[in-house]
């Protein structure tokens, strides 16, 4: 994978007609802005991306669901002190 800096891209943008995969970084903040997949490969990573989207709302729900298990836990019980 090749590495582009930001003020590559802008003094040449061009270059991105010739990229396939990149990394973007910020050269002088010394920081990876993102990466740079090219169109021709989206039917390859479309899914994938879709697939860590459906994992990642899947584990917010079942660890919204533990939580809310645990109040209703905690309002359910009555240990006869009042």
């Amino acid at each position: 994978m090749l590495t582009y800096g930001v003020t590559d891209i802008q003094n040449k943008p061009s270059l991105i007609k010739m990229m396939d995969v990149a990394e973007i970084i910020d050269r002088r903040a010394h920081t990876t802005l993102g990466y740079f997949i090219s169109s021709k490969y989206d039917s390859y990573i479309k899914p994938i991306i879709e697939q860590i989207d459906k994992d990642e709302k899947l584990a917010k729900l079942h660890k919204l669901k533990m939580h809310q298990d645990l109040e209703f836990a905690e309002l359910g019980v009555d240990d006869g002190i009042k």
